[in-house]
């Protein structure tokens, strides 16, 4: 398997938005509900500091979305989402997808990764944190409305990025 990675074409866009929209739909990892279309998604693409590939024989198999996680004081810290189609999954392709997220957030300027809201039942995505270096920093019990209505804890984790 040659992994690569490269900045998303627009003509991917559809590709990368059905993706995304897979996971909304689910419902058990990112917390927006409405699904996109073209015009909306391709403006949330266009507001990211980064959008990244992640290619599996040259073909996208998913990416990551990197920015800010707050404004001003708080700018130096980043956010990140990850999505891979589904074909792709249990490909083993997080890792190298978070660990080429933390080197661009590095190369960005950021100080620091932290996600917000880490669904607790998301195993495969906190085990994989984990073992990169993310810590736990809190839990909000019950902070995630899953798609059935019930409520899962959610975990906010971090991680420092030495900015040389």
């Amino acid at each position: 398997m040659n992994i690569s990675f490269r900045t998303y074409k627009k003509e991917e866009l559809t590709y990368l938005m059905e993706i995304w929209n897979d996971i909304l739909k689910d419902g058990n990892a990112f917390p927006g509900e409405s699904i996109y279309e073209e015009t909306g998604f391709e403006k949330m693409l266009k507001a990211q500091t980064v959008v990244s590939c992640i290619l599996v024989n040259q073909e996208v198999a998913g990416y990551f979305i990197l920015h800010p996680n707050n404004i001003g004081r708080c700018s130096h810290v980043a956010n990140a989402s990850y999505a891979i189609a589904k074909k792709y999954r249990g490909h083993k392709l997080a890792k190298p997808l978070v660990k080429r997220s933390i080197q661009q957030a590095k190369e960005a300027g950021f100080r620091g990764m932290q996600f917000n809201a880490v669904v607790a039942g998301n195993l495969a995505a906190i085990h994989t944190y984990l073992k990169i270096g993310f810590t736990m920093v809190g839990t909000i019990p019950g902070g995630f409305r899953l798609k059935n209505g019930g409520y899962s804890d959610m975990h906010i984790m971090y991680l420092p990025i030495d900015p040389d």
